[in-house]
C-alpha cells in the first residue's frame, strides 16, 4: 500500500514509515495536497474522505491516481490555495487560523451526507466535479489558474475565472473604451468567500523567453524612436495556452499590429547584427488564399528559438466565398476573433507583460474544458475547413468539450465538402500527423473523427481518376468505422504496457490528461508479468511451461516510427477488404490513403501495408501454436519453421527488420476486438487471457528457438548455387526453391551447408 501511495506525484514517499496504518497514510497525503502539516490526524481524515474516497469501498482497488487531481507546484511549498465553497480559503502560510478555518471547512463538508464516497473522476482535466454519490447540492470545485508570486498553476478552487476585456486599439491607434477593464490585460479572480483575493495572474518566462521578450521590446522602442511610428508586440495562440496550462512550449508566433512580419524580422536581424551577433537568414512563406493559407509569415532563429512573424488580421468574406475579398491590418480583437478556438485566441503582451483575453471567453473556456469558436462556428469552419480537425485535435489534447455549436456545423454537409475539395492533402496529413503523436488523445482523436462523420474525408476512400493518375477500379468496401476506435485504444493499452514505452508520449510538464480508467485497470493487472521481458503481458507472472526465463531482449522499437506505424494501421483497419488498381497493379485501400490522399512518407507506407497485410497471416501461425516447448521433435521442427517464415515475411523488408513485432501486436490488437466492452471496464475474462498467452508465447518462443533474428537471414545455399544443382535457369521458380531452403534451414537450424546440397539432390523432384 505505502509503495502504491508512494507513485503519487504529491505525496513524499519518506513520510510513510513502516508503521504506518490507512489512517495514517490517508492523513499524511491529505496533509501534503492542503500543504498544512499541523492539522490533527482525525481532521484530515475527514478530509480525505471528501476528497477521494473512503477506505470502507473500494479506495485501495481502484486507482487513487485518477480520482485525486494533483496540484500544481509552488515556489513555496508552504503556501497553496484550496477552497470550498461558503467557506474561507486556506491560502496563507500555516497558522491557527488558518487551521481552524479549514477545520471548519472539513467538518461541514462530511455533515452534509453519510454518503460513504465521492465521486471524484474528472469528466475533463481542466473542469472537475467533486459529488458526493446520492447528494445533488454539493459543493462543486473546478481546476482554475492562479497566480502566486510569479507562478501560474491550476488548482482545486471554487473561485470563479473571469477574464477582463482589454482595451481595444482601433486600426488608427485610438483607445476604445472597455466596459470591464480596469487596465489592459488585467485578470480578475474572484471567490465565494476568500481571505486573500489572487493577484493579477501573469506568465512565468524562461530565461531563453525572458531574453528574446526583451529583444523584440527593444527593436519596437528603437522603432518607435527612429521613424516615429508604435508597433505593438504580442505572443499569439498556443504558446499562451501551453504556458497557462503549465506546459513547456517552443512555438512563439509574435503578432504585430502596424507592420508585415517580414519587415519587423528585419529590423530584428539588424538589431542583433549591432550587438554582435550572427544575421540569421529570414524565410518568408506567402500567402496562398486558395489553399486556405492567407497569413504571409516570416519565420527566423532569435536566440536559439524559432519565431514566426505575422501581422494582425482582419479578413472580409463574401457569402458566396470562402476565399477573404478583403485582407487588411486588424485590430488584436478583429485578429483573436479571426482565429480557429477561443482557448487559441488569448495574447500575452511583450510590452505589457499581460494576458489579453480580447474574445471574452478564451480564459473561461480554458478552465471549463470547452473548445469553442470565437464567432459563429459555420462562418469559422467555411473561412478555413481545416479548423474543424483542428478542434478534434484540441478536444482530444486536453480531453475538452467540443461546443454544441462546432459539433452542428461541423456535421453540416458543405462544411465536409470544402475540407475534403479545398484544403490540400498536405495540411489535413499534417494535422492527423500531430492528432497520432500525441499519445494522450489518439484515440479520443478517432473517436471524435467516426462520430462527427469525419472518417471518410480524412481517410478519404480510393476514387477512380482523382489523386492517383491510373486509378482505375476500386474493389470491395470499407468495414465498420467504430473498429478503428476500438482497435485504437486496445492498442494504447498493449503499447503502455512496456516500462520503456509507458509515458513516452507525456512532454513531463505540469499538465496531464485525464486517464483512461479501463486502461488504467488493466494495466495494474499486467504491467507487473513476465511479458515486459519479453515485450508484453501475460496473464501469469511465472515463464510459460517448458520455454526458460530468458533476459529482456533489445528494445525493439523504442521509436516514434514504430508507434505511428501502428496507429496508423489501427485507424485504417476498417479498409482492409478494399482495394484499388493503380497502373494495372492491385494496392490495398489503406496504402493508397498513405500515399495520395495524405501524401504520407514511403516508410510509413511500406511498414504500414505489411503489418495489415499480414494481420491474417499473424493470427493463424499464433492460434496454431502451443503454450509449451513440444517434446514432438517433428512438431517442433515444424513449429519453428512455420513460425520463422512468418517472421522473415513481415521483416524482409529492410526498413522493417526488427519492427516485426509490430505485426504481432497488431495480430493481438485485431484478436481483441470483440472483447472491446470488456476491455473499456477493465475486465480481462479467460478468452481474452488464452489470447495474450498465445502471442505472449510466440515472442518467448521466438527467442527460445533463435528465430527472432531470421528475417535476416542468409540462404544457406543460395540461387545461383541452386541452378547449378538443379540445373535449372534463372527465373521465378528459383525464388520459390529459395522459400523451401529457408524452411528447412528453420527446421534443421544446426545443419550444414553440405546436408543442404544433399537434401536438395535427396529432393531434386519437388523442385520441379
Amino acid at each position: 500500500m505505502r509503495a502504491f501511495f508512494s507513485r503519487v506525484s504529491f505525496v513524499r514517499p519518506w513520510s510513510l514509515n513502516a508503521a504506518a496504518t490507512t489512517r495514517d497514510i490517508a492523513a499524511t497525503i491529505t496533509r501534503q495536497l492542503i500543504g498544512l502539516d499541523t492539522i490533527p490526524k482525525s481532521t484530515a481524515f475527514k478530509a480525505f474522505r471528501y476528497l477521494s474516497v473512503a477506505p470502507s469501498s473500494r479506495l485501495f482497488s481502484t486507482s487513487l491516481q485518477h480520482r485525486l487531481i494533483q496540484p500544481r507546484t509552488l515556489n513555496s511549498a508552504h503556501s497553496r490555495t484550496f477552497a470550498l465553497e461558503g467557506h474561507a480559503t486556506a491560502s496563507t502560510p500555516n497558522n491557527g487560523a488558518a487551521q481552524k478555518s479549514l477545520e471548519g471547512t472539513m467538518t461541514a463538508s462530511t455533515s452534509i451526507n453519510n454518503a460513504s464516497s465521492v465521486n471524484c473522476l474528472p469528466k475533463r482535466r481542466a473542469s472537475c466535479e467533486l459529488l458526493p454519490i446520492g447528494l445533488e447540492h454539493a459543493p462543486k470545485q473546478r481546476i482554475v489558474p492562479v497566480n502566486y508570486g510569479t507562478s501560474v498553476f491550476f488548482n482545486r478552487t471554487l473561485s470563479s475565472f473571469a477574464a477582463s476585456r482589454p482595451q481595444e486599439t482601433s486600426s488608427n491607434g485610438t483607445k476604445e473604451a472597455s466596459p470591464s477593464s480596469p487596465s489592459a490585460g488585467s485578470i480578475a479572480t474572484s471567490t465565494a468567500t476568500t481571505a486573500e483575493q489572487p493577484r493579477a495572474m501573469v506568465i512565468q518566462l524562461t530565461d531563453q523567453e525572458a531574453k528574446i521578450c526583451e529583444v523584440l521590446d527593444q527593436v519596437a522602442k528603437n522603432y518607435e524612436v527612429k521613424e516615429g511610428k508604435k508597433v505593438e508586440l504580442r505572443i499569439a495562440g498556443g504558446w499562451v495556452r501551453d504556458k497557462l496550462l503549465g506546459l513547456s512550449c517552443h512555438d512563439l508566433d509574435i503578432g504585430l499590429d502596424t507592420m508585415m512580419g517580414y519587415e519587423f524580422a528585419v529590423l530584428v536581424n539588424d538589431y542583433m547584427e549591432s550587438l554582435g551577433k550572427k544575421k540569421r537568414t529570414i524565410a518568408k512563406i506567402a500567402t496562398n488564399p486558395e489553399k486556405s493559407k492567407h497569413l504571409e509569415t516570416a519565420t527566423m532563429m532569435v536566440l536559439g528559438m524559432p519565431l514566426d512573424f505575422v501581422n494582425l488580421r482582419s479578413e472580409v468574406y463574401d457569402d458566396s466565398s470562402r476565399i477573404p475579398s478583403e485582407i487588411t491590418f486588424g485590430t488584436p480583437k478583429e485578429d483573436a476573433e479571426r482565429r480557429d478556438i477561443t482557448i487559441n485566441a488569448l495574447f500575452y503582451n511583450i510590452h505589457t507583460h499581460k494576458v489579453e483575453d480580447y474574445t471574452g471567453m478564451g480564459l473561461k473556456d480554458l478552465q471549463d474544458g470547452i473548445v469553442r469558436t470565437p464567432l459563429e462556428a459555420y462562418e469559422t469552419f467555411w473561412q478555413d475547413p481545416l479548423r474543424v480537425l483542428r478542434c478534434i485535435r484540441f478536444a482530444s489534447r486536453f480531453q475538452f468539450t467540443i461546443a454544441e455549436d462546432a459539433k452542428q456545423a461541423i456535421l453540416d454537409s458543405r462544411i465536409k465538402q470544402v475540407l475534403k475539395t479545398k484544403i490540400s492533402k498536405e495540411r489535413i496529413g499534417s494535422e492527423l500527423d500531430k492528432m497520432i503523436d500525441d499519445g494522450a488523445g489518439r484515440s479520443t482523436a478517432i473517436r471524435l473523427l467516426q462520430e462527427l462523420g469525419l472518417y471518410d474525408v480524412v481517410f478519404a476512400p480510393p476514387e477512380v481518376n482523382t489523386a492517383a493518375k491510373g486509378t482505375t477500379a476500386v474493389e470491395g468496401s470499407i468495414c465498420e468505422v467504430q473498429d478503428a476506435f476500438k482497435l485504437v485504444w486496445i492498442m494504447e493499452w498493449i503499447l503502455k504496457i512496456h516500462p520503456t514505452l509507458a509515458g513516452e508520449d507525456e512532454d513531463g510538464t505540469i499538465y496531464q490528461p485525464e486517464r483512461d480508467v479501463g486502461q488504467e485497470l488493466l494495466l495494474r493487472q499486467t504491467q507487473g508479468t513476465s511479458m515486459t521481458s519479453h515485450l508484453y503481458p501475460v496473464v501469469t507472472s511465472e515463464p510459460l511451461p517448458g520455454i526458460p526465463h530468458i533476459a529482456p531482449m533489445e528494445e525493439p522499437f523504442p521509436e516514434r516510427l514504430a508507434k505511428r506505424t501502428i496507429i496508423l494501421s489501427s485507424m485504417l483497419y476498417p479498409y482492409r477488404e478494399m482495394t484499388t488498381t493503380v497502373n494495372k497493379k492491385i494496392v490495398p485501400a489503406g496504402s493508397w490513403i498513405l500515399r495520395y490522399g495524405l501524401k504520407g512518407r514511403n516508410v510509413e507506407i511500406d511498414i504500414v501495408t505489411k503489418m495489415m497485410e499480414s494481420i491474417k497471416a499473424v493470427q493463424e501461425t499464433v492460434a496454431s501454436i502451443s503454450l509449451e516447448i513440444p517434446e514432438d521433435q517433428e512438431v517442433l521442427r515444424k513449429e519453428r519453421a512455420d513460425m520463422g517464415m512468418l517472421i522473415r515475411d513481415i521483416g524482409y523488408i529492410t526498413v522493417i527488420g526488427k519492427k516485426w513485432r509490430c505485426a504481432l501486436l497488431l495480430g493481438l490488437g485485431v484478436d481483441l476486438i470483440d472483447k472491446f466492452d470488456l476491455l473499456k471496464e477493465g475486465i480481462l475474462d479467460d478468452e481474452t487471457k488464452a489470447k495474450i498467452s498465445k502471442y505472449n508465447a510466440f515472442l518467448s518462443k521466438a527467442e527460445a528457438y533463435q528465430i527472432d533474428h531470421c528475417f535476416s537471414w542468409k540462404y544457406i545455399v543460395d540461387g545461383k548455387e541452386i541452378t547449378q544443382l538443379l540445373k535449372v535457369k534463372p527465373g521465378p521458380k528459383v525464388t520459390d526453391y529459395l522459400q523451401k531452403i529457408m524452411q528447412w534451414q528453420l527446421q534443421n537450424p544446426h545443419s550444414s551447408k553440405e546436408e543442404c546440397q544433399a537434401w536438395i539432390r535427396e529432393h531434386s523432384e519437388q523442385f520441379k
